[in-house]
């Protein structure tokens, strides 16, 4: 009957309702305990999907990031300290998220996306119920199967004396001792529950009834708060949502709404999964042509630097051997000359030499007509040849011009990327609407991917004029310039009237081509 009256109540009815609905002290001092922590020494800290990153250990109280990794709340609370801390020595000033109070956002420590905390900071991060039921199950199910030592009385308060446990209520995940057991059976606040015998094996259907708890009060979530966005219990109304009593539903019909949500959201995230997997392969079979045609062009590379550097080879032995002959050939004239030059030299002035310092004075007058007229011919030779070998120390020498900085510079542009991009690339013209007879003229700007000019001049340019109410031919463009990557184009329409103007770099349009033209 409560919830058939939730759905449609007044302020004033609610109030009421939730007056009758309250649990009276035992009924509550009974549920308390059922969020009781036990050890942590089990095998679910062996499960690392019911193991929190932070700790190690298995969650408590796990809360979900918007980036789908769950971490206890207590840890959470920690690592925004933390971050918040680290923050404050490096810049000094204001924390994480601007302002003066907490910061607002910290980075998820799996993944590191920036996650925005609630105004009311980590507590208001959404519970991960089903993460925290499955962990209270593994955690129940080990102690269960445990057969090191007998398992205490969750609720007797002197466990030793009233005996271990032979049962387990699988409602409020407590073990019980046989007299507990006896009660639990009788009372009437817990005779709806399922208890086990504790030999028996506890299926997972059993204990998924096990109902999700508020943190703050350890109460069983019997309301959603369509305001706050959250579960609540009895108690949370009285408090936090006091205000909200208009805007509380059951959780039941809040999840058949959020079903409806998700299952649309899922509907939306498949078609767009579908459009992202058409992309995804497009991308892969992009990547696989960009690395075969990177191996293609550097192939090219390879073997047209070969062929480059075989022609410098050659050319350099053709310099080597042209340097090495002419030198040899000035090397010949001049040995001859200089032998020529040393034979006259010894055979005319030893002569006169031996004349003068041997001869008698009898035998040098009888020879001075001779021996003057010899040194006489020699001095006219030596001056002869003297005169005409001065030139040999310039013209004789080998000389050679490399021009290698010239070269070298032209090496350097040697080869570029073909990088234009026509989505980028633009033009302008200050023409007036096309006319007949008069010629429309336009400037077309090259650019590369990253928007800057391109300056080189292996792009396809072609520019159509396509008139749209008359059936005479289109008229093709000519390039009158191409100066530092900017095209000059001249068009003569055929007619007067509406066109359309396109232009292509390599069979791609640049921007805003095609376009009309009135």
């Amino acid at each position: 009957d409560m919830k058939r009256t939730i759905e449609a109540t007044s302020t004033q009815d609610m109030a009421l309702l939730l007056k009758r609905s309250r649990p009276n002290d035992d009924d509550a001092a009974g549920l308390s305990d059922s969020t009781e922590e036990i050890d942590n020494d089990t095998e679910t800290e062996k499960d690392t999907s019911l193991t929190c990153q932070l700790c190690s250990q298995p969650y408590t109280d796990p809360r979900m990031l918007s980036c789908f990794h769950c971490f206890c709340r207590e840890c959470l609370h920690r690592e925004v300290e933390k971050q918040n801390a680290q923050q404050e020595n490096r810049m000094k000033g204001p924390q994480l998220g601007g302002g003066k109070g907490p910061q607002q956002s910290f980075n998820c420590p799996t993944c590191q996306k920036s996650v925005t905390i609630p105004v009311g900071g980590v507590r208001d991060l959404p519970q991960d119920l089903h993460v925290g039921i499955e962990v209270k199950i593994a955690q129940y199910q080990s102690k269960i199967t445990s057969k090191s030592k007998a398992v205490p009385c969750d609720v007797c308060i002197d466990s030793i004396s009233s005996g271990p446990a032979v049962g387990f209520c699988c409602s409020c995940l407590h073990f019980l001792c046989r007299q507990c057991c006896d009660h639990h059976k009788r009372a009437r606040n817990f005779c709806q529950h399922n208890v086990v015998a504790l030999g028996e094996t506890v299926s997972r259907e059993q204990l998924s009834a096990v109902k999700p708890t508020c943190a703050l009060h350890s109460k069983e979530f019997i309301f959603y708060c369509k305001v706050c966005n959250c579960l609540i219990c009895y108690d949370c109304t009285t408090n936090d949502h006091k205000d909200h009593l208009q805007s509380i539903a059951l959780p039941s019909v809040a999840a058949n709404s959020r079903r409806d949500d998700i299952r649309t959201l899922i509907t939306s995230a498949e078609e767009s999964a579908s459009k992202l997997a058409v992309a995804i392969n497009g991308k892969i079979t992009a990547l696989k042509a960009v690395e075969d045609n990177e191996e293609t062009v550097c192939q090219r590379i390879e073997q047209s630097f070969l062929q480059l550097h075989q022609a410098l080879d050659d050319r350099r032995k053709t310099l080597l051997a042209d340097v090495h002959s002419s030198a040899l050939s000035k090397k010949t004239a001049l040995t001859l000359q200089k032998e020529k030059c040393e034979k006259n030299l010894s055979c005319c002035i030893d002569v006169a030499s031996t004349v003068l310092e041997t001869y008698t004075d009898c035998e040098i007058i009888s020879l001075k007509q001779l021996v003057s007229a010899e040194l006489r011919n020699y001095n006219h030779k030596a001056q002869s040849l003297s005169s005409s070998l001065e030139p040999c120390v310039c013209s004789d020498i080998v000389k050679v011009s490399l021009q290698t900085d010239k070269y070298k510079a032209y090496l350097s542009e040697i080869g570029h990327l073909i990088d234009y991009c026509p989505e980028k690339s633009t033009w302008s013209s200050t023409s007036s609407s096309p006319m007949e007879g008069d010629p429309y003229i336009l400037t077309v700007e090259a650019k590369d991917s990253n928007g800057q000019i391109y300056l080189y001049d292996d792009i396809k340019l072609k520019v159509v004029l396509k008139p749209l109410n008359d059936t005479r031919s289109d008229v093709l463009g000519k390039i009158s310039q191409h100066k530092n990557g900017k095209y000059s184009i001249s068009l003569t329409p055929v007619c007067s009237g509406p066109h359309q103007l396109s232009i292509t770099m390599n069979g791609q349009h640049v921007q805003n081509s095609p376009s009309s033209l009135r």
